[in-house]
């Protein structure tokens, strides 16, 4: 399960209701926005415009909305407050990180038949995908998986997004009102979203020419992802611990039994 908070900001709050919008057409628009209120704590959807200066955060109450409009005789599941808030939730984190796309950060490295206008559209595309409505469970199933993981003072070798993304893809969660969530597929920059959403600090993977790749690290601490890992997808665990221990072996033989790994 997951805690899915939001800054409330004129434009969160706006993409939030342009999003139930589109999933509950059918229940008037002045009980949407009443309900989009109770979902986020307040008392009145006068107050929650009221209160988009203010630079506060609301946690996302699926049970709260759906009792709103069950009053009203309209039908609104949990689970359409918990998307259209982790759409205007995963904005918030793409208008912090411009590189990041769904695929992680930027596009990857040039392909032989990349043009530079090629490129500038798949970036745009995978921006796109970032926020997309499909965005929301993968992001949400990370954060439930996020959420188990532990925080160090720094960031961890080895805390590879890619590796991450798999482990949250296999988790199987569940929304806060008990719907099932996971296991989604979760492409690497929902993963990547979603660590920097819950407040863990992150670091784009560099190149050799210390250009940013697609992966990223965390500070998380490496044993706890690593029984995650094995109560998540066991066999998945094994093989990542056996290339990690082919990593630190590489590495002991061109510096040394002391470095550090």
């Amino acid at each position: 399960m997951f805690t899915l908070s939001i800054s409330v900001t004129a434009s969160a709050v706006d993409a939030v209701k342009r999003s139930l919008t589109r999933a509950l057409p059918e229940v008037k628009s002045s009980h949407r926005c009443e309900a989009l209120a109770r979902g986020l704590g307040y008392r009145t959807y006068a107050s929650l415009k009221a209160d988009t200066d203010a630079g506060h955060h609301a946690v996302a109450d699926g049970a709260a909305f759906t009792v709103y409009l069950a009053q009203h005789d309209f039908h609104g599941p949990g689970t359409a407050l918990y998307q259209a808030v982790a759409k205007a939730a995963l904005e918030q984190v793409a208008a912090r990180y411009p590189t990041l796309t769904a695929g992680g950060f930027g596009i990857g490295e040039w392909q032989r038949d990349d043009t530079a206008t090629g490129r500038r559209k798949r970036f745009d595309d995978e921006r796109a995908e970032l926020v997309s409505d499909h965005a929301a469970e993968p992001f949400l199933a990370s954060l439930a998986f996020v959420a188990r993981v532990e925080r160090t003072k720094t960031i961890r070798p080895a805390t590879n997004s890619y590796w991450l993304k798999h482990i949250a893809e296999n988790y199987e969660c569940r929304y806060p009102g008990g719907e099932k969530l996971g296991p989604v597929y979760v492409p690497n920059g929902l993963l990547i979203a979603a660590a920097i959403h819950a407040g863990f600090a992150v670091k784009p993977h560099t190149d050799n020419y210390g250009r940013e790749t697609l992966n990223a690290g965390f500070n998380m601490g490496k044993a706890s992802l690593y029984d995650l890992d094995c109560e998540i997808r066991p066999e998945g665990a094994r093989a990542q611990a056996r290339r990690e221990e082919e990593r630190r072996r590489a590495l002991r033989r061109t510096y040394g039994s002391s470095v550090w790994v």
